[in-house]
């Protein structure tokens, strides 16, 4: 139980329910911290990880001499991308207290996974390899598509930049899209297999999601586990959520990442309904073609400032499929049927050379969303 954001009470609970699970910390150990940052939002929208459940396990990563990262990439690229997104989140402000590095996994190498049984091949951070333990810090919230997401929707943000809209739209054409969504969301989850699962539900966000037009819940608790399956398990029946309703879930369990009837729950589990989205009928002809183009918009367009560009070839080089070439004049040029938009370029270049495009309605709709905050 956790019933507020007060630094003490959220290092308190976090301490306690690590001691419950019987979770140690190794001293000393590289950790790579992962909130769900999904865009520039403020702490009180509770869309994101609560800066205060972070600095905890900061606090007890440092009391341990830990090496502390903390490492996201945002959902929806707006000005400042992720970098822009860990200040406006309060996180920021954590690692700094902390002496922790800030990761947006667009600036890491990305590792080739073939092993998805839908995504299959698919690229996620080379962070996901990296560290002693990843500490998986999703937010509980309902959400449109996946109904619910948690500690297994979290990984998903290991995907960089708009790599993520990329691999829903392989699958946007299906009918079953909502139900099926949830296997690539578990080969995702698989290949990161993160070892300890700390879970925000002192405020929930409730009604919709998982953006901030959803609306805070109290629920007043912490969920910590070994296995981010049986977290989700546990959280969805605190909600009032049978687990299988979830198609993450349901997949998970399928994959026998869990077994429900063994999972061990140390303190009370109370009821605290959540709203079940109603399930939308899926959008044919126009409709459905409208709706794919203004899906398309949340993509924007690495380009080359041939000004600031001094053709050191290192975009060209680290690209992790091959999308960027030499050009006429030894600029770099984009083959935009092979990219995947994982925006790694920007970030690899060492002048600030490669800048990030959107058209004209996907600045309309940064701005509607900046206006209405959500």
């Amino acid at each position: 139980r956790c019933a507020s954001y007060n630094l003490e009470e959220v290092y308190a609970a976090v301490k306690n329910g690590l001691n419950d699970i019987g979770f140690r910390i190794r001293k000393g150990s590289a950790v790579l911290v992962k909130p769900n940052i999904l865009a520039l939002y403020t702490p009180d929208q509770c869309a994101t990880t609560h800066p205060a459940v972070v600095d905890a396990v900061c606090r007890l990563l440092s009391e341990n001499n830990c090496r502390i990262t903390i490492g996201e990439s945002s959902a929806y690229y707006q000005g400042g991308g992720t970098r822009e997104a860990f200040i406006t989140s309060g996180i920021a402000a954590v690692a700094e207290k902390y002496s922790a590095a800030l990761l947006p996994f667009e600036a890491t190498k990305l590792r080739k996974i073939e092993t998805g049984k839908a995504l299959n091949p698919f690229h996620i951070s080379e962070a996901a390899f990296s560290f002693d333990l990843i500490v998986n810090m999703p937010k509980m919230k309902v959400h449109r598509l996946a109904r619910y997401t948690g500690a297994v929707k979290n990984n998903y943000g290991f995907i960089p930049g708009g790599t993520k809209q990329l691999y829903h739209k392989l699958f946007q054409h299906r009918r079953d899209y909502k139900e099926y969504w949830g296997i690539p969301i578990a080969d995702v989850y698989e290949a990161v297999n993160p070892g300890l699962n700390i879970m925000d539900a002192v405020y929930g966000l409730d009604k919709d999601g998982p953006a901030a037009n959803g609306t805070p819940k109290q629920t007043g608790i912490i969920l910590l586990s070994g296995s981010g399956a049986a977290l989700d398990v546990i959280a969805c029946r605190l909600m009032g959520f049978e687990p299988e309703w979830v198609p993450a879930v349901r997949e998970v369990l399928n994959r026998k990442l869990t077994d429900p009837s063994t999972i061990r729950i140390t303190g009370d589990l109370p009821l605290i309904p959540y709203i079940k989205l109603p399930d939308e009928a899926p959008s044919t002809g126009l409709l459905k073609k409208a709706g794919d183009y203004m899906f398309d918009q949340f993509i924007v367009e690495p380009r080359v400032d041939k000004a600031r560009c001094s053709r050191c070839g290192i975009c060209m080089n680290d690209c992790p499929v091959s999308a960027i070439r030499e050009g006429p004049e030894g600029y770099p040029e984009f083959n935009y049927s092979e990219c995947i938009y994982c925006y790694c370029c920007s970030e690899y270049c060492p002048h600030s050379a490669i800048y990030l495009h959107g058209g004209i309605v996907n600045h309309i709709i940064r701005g509607v969303r900046c206006i209405l905050k959500i």
